[in-house]
């Protein structure tokens, strides 16, 4: 198995500030905001609680696409319309510095988000990140399987739930 990709971790890592069976989100406020990037060393300013509530619109589009990845119906479009707002946004601007095509922000901070996922675009392996399928979960996680099948943040909590509930389903309807 590869290593995975910093770009796609960083993703994966946003996405999942949110932790939707706690309740425990991280850019709940600008605070967390900032907290957050420090640690990963994407901004030293002082968001406002504009910019936390831009990083959250951000957050749940990129969530989207990537149950979207996942094979769920959702609609793609309002998602790539709150990326395109983001990028508006956040003034990504495109580089041709190395020989190749790169966004880049124009400050550090959820612009250096946005250009990770602009990259795993063109090159690919955005398909490989997915969000769990499971609706009380979705936590975001890259498919390192080699046919990319993997549908399950884990199989030992989310895809066990989802075949317990497969199998009472069907022992139900067998018994009746």
């Amino acid at each position: 198995m590869e290593p995975v990709k910093p770009e796609l971790q960083l993703l994966c890592d946003f996405v999942n500030t949110l932790d939707r069976e706690s309740g425990r989100d991280e850019l709940a406020d600008a605070r967390g905001l900032g907290l957050w990037l420090r640690a990963r060393g994407l901004w030293g300013g002082r968001p406002g609680d504009d910019d936390a509530a831009a990083a959250r619109a951000l957050r749940e589009a990129l969530r989207e696409l990537m149950r979207a990845n996942n094979g769920e119906a959702v609609d793609t479009a309002a998602a790539a319309a709150a990326l395109d707002a983001a990028a508006r946004r956040t003034g990504i601007g495109v580089s041709f510095a190395t020989g190749s095509i790169r966004l880049v922000a124009p400050e550090r901070g959820v612009g250096e988000v946005l250009a990770a996922a602009g990259a795993a675009m063109a090159d690919g392996s955005w398909s490989r990140l997915k969000a769990c399928r499971s609706a009380s979960c979705r936590w975001a996680f890259v498919d390192t399987a080699r046919n990319r099948s993997r549908q399950w943040c884990s199989m030992s909590v989310c895809g066990n739930r989802e075949k317990a509930r497969v199998f009472r389903r069907r022992h139900g309807a067998a018994s009746a």
